[in-house]
């Protein structure tokens, strides 16, 4: 998630450590009581940059000039990097609004899995990978329009916007593809589909130009789906991370654009820390030869939230904090990861000093608890790597030997009770196959929901009713879709009040309340009388049609 570019821009919030404004009369001291008062940090925290953060985003303009060359020329370009070296940026805060700038009809950023909740009991048969991308590319667009659409018919509605029927190129990015490599038993089918429905497309369409983003540890599973399609061949390119050099140069581009003025001793002393790999007496053993963008926005992010006074800094206070940063960032990792698995974090603990902190041996065997979904969920928070080797799973970097041997399971902050992030977790907990820990995450999400959240609280009800039909709790789920449809009435939401009593239409028919199906499809259809799915819905409920998943 972090990326360089976030490490471009986060480096210049470190100089509110050193820097002097241009003006020389100003103080350090007066940089750090005046910065609360300007902009917001540059610093994202381990978080990618969007459109939002573009003029921010620095350090990638000859890779933006590369990757957009070979995504005009080619009709499938695969980017590829390590985790957290900055895909994510460079499409969202760089290639995409660079492309657009220049009338190019580039889609929105696409992603195959979402935290976006449709009622599944409405949507007989649909692929959630599908509409998921699908709605990523056209998020203004009903959900059930969308869901009647294959990813061909999307292209080609797309193209028919032109007018005279001129064939311009359609840019379309899928981030993330490893999320849709993973083999899962519960959602095998419709991973397959979304697969071959993309590479289809591609074949179909001349004037699409295909972009996929995957983690390079999953390269070989793509290039095997790619060769099985029997698709030409397509072009490559590896994002790497920055040079000290590079890094060095987004430091003072970045204090530029802020007004500051850094020393080249000082910044060069922080990117030394970050590649610093120390051994257990903690002397220095090896200097990495690129800097991380993640460590670097983290601890950016955390020099800039406190900053030192100028006369109270040194070499030993930087490290220190710099230490601190990474290993606050480890804490909250694993503990956001035991609590959404449920793990107790000392057996955390005890398999992280097991396997992870070996330092170079290879790591045993996954203890019990954890499982496929819990190792992917380390890697999609960047902390390991090579899930799936036989070996087993190392970490991402060497660089946090050091701050995770200085963990203690009894002090790691308290995961995040956030509602929405509660949602999130209970959603993959459902992708992964595991409805019982999706179940009690959605509940737990209920009970710290805040009043005034409602789409939230709406949308948790929603969870709760999937699961239930899923399972055949069906009184249950009609009475989860109920409570749903009556939040989102307050929200005056009626595409989603629709999509609720649809739901619960469905339901009733699948028990053989054939009366009941009929109120509520018919109340569904008075909210969203356009909606393709809905209206059919209703002719398959008059008709005694019982259309289950």
């Amino acid at each position: 998630m972090a990326a360089p570019e976030k490490s471009s821009a986060s480096t210049y919030g470190t100089l509110g450590m050193w820097c002097g404004m241009r003006d020389d009369c100003i103080s350090a001291r007066a940089v750090f009581d005046f910065a609360p008062r300007r902009r917001r940090s540059p610093f994202l925290g381990p978080r990618p940059f969007t459109a939002r953060d573009e003029s921010l985003f620095f350090g990638r303009s000859d890779e933006i000039r590369v990757v957009r060359g070979l995504w005009r020329r080619n009709r499938l370009t695969i980017l590829h990097s390590d985790a957290a070296a900055g895909k994510t940026s460079l499409l969202g805060a760089g290639l995409i609004p660079g492309m657009r700038a220049d009338n190019a009809d580039v889609l929105p950023l696409g992603r195959a899995t979402s935290c976006q909740v449709w009622p599944v009991a409405a949507l007989p048969g649909h692929n959630p990978y599908v509409l998921a991308l699908l709605s990523s590319w056209a998020p203004e667009e009903s959900p059930g329009r969308l869901v009647a659409r294959s990813i061909d018919e999307f292209i080609r509605d797309r193209q028919a916007l032109y007018r005279d029927g001129e064939r311009a190129l359609i840019f379309a990015a899928v981030d993330q593809a490893e999320a849709f490599l993973r083999p899962s038993e519960p959602v095998e089918g419709h991973r397959r589909r979304l697969l071959d429905e993309l590479f289809e497309t591609l074949d179909r369409r001349p004037n699409l130009r295909l972009l996929l983003a995957v983690r390079s540890d999953y390269l070989d599973d793509l290039r095997h789906e790619v060769k099985d399609a029997g698709l030409p061949e397509c072009a490559e390119y590896h994002l790497r991370p920055l040079t000290p050099e590079a890094a060095a140069d987004v430091v003072r581009r970045s204090a530029q654009a802020m007004r500051l003025h850094c020393p080249p001793a000082e910044v060069e002393e922080l990117l030394e820390e970050l590649r610093a790999i120390r051994d257990e007496s903690g002397r220095v053993s090896r200097l990495t030869r690129a800097i991380d963008p993640l460590l670097l926005q983290v601890a950016g992010a955390h020099l800039w939230r406190d900053p030192p006074g100028h006369e109270q800094f040194d070499s030993a206070r930087l490290r220190a904090e710099v230490e601190r940063a990474l290993t606050d960032w480890c804490g909250r990792t694993l503990a956001a990861a035991a609590a959404e698995h449920e793990l107790p974090p000392h057996e955390l603990e005890s398999w992280l000093r097991r396997t992870l902190l070996r330092r170079g041996r290879p790591g045993t065997a996954p203890a019990a608890g954890i499982t496929d979904a819990f190792l992917h969920s380390l890697e999609d928070r960047h902390l390991i790597t090579g899930a799936r080797h036989s070996a087993g799973p190392c970490l991402r970097r060497q660089r946090l030997l050091a701050p995770l041997g200085r963990l203690d399971a009894g002090q790691w902050p308290s995961p995040s009770q956030e509602p929405a992030a509660l949602l999130c977790a209970a959603m993959r907990a459902r992708a992964a196959g595991e409805p019982g820990r999706a179940g009690r995450l959605a509940r737990e999400a209920a009970r710290v929901c805040p009043p005034k959240e409602i789409r939230v609280h709406a949308d948790i009800e929603t969870l709760l009713g999937n699961l239930g039909y899923e399972q055949r709790w069906l009184d249950e789920a009609a009475a989860r879709h109920l409570a749903a449809a009556t939040l989102y009435e307050t929200l005056n939401d009626c595409t989603s009040v629709g999509w609720a009593l649809a739901a619960i239409g469905r339901i009733s028919l699948v028990q053989g309340r054939r009366g009941r199906a009929i109120e509520h499809m018919m109340a569904a259809v008075s909210r969203i009388p356009n909606d393709p799915v809905v209206r059919i819905g209703l002719g398959q409920v008059l008709a005694g049609e019982v259309v289950d998943q």
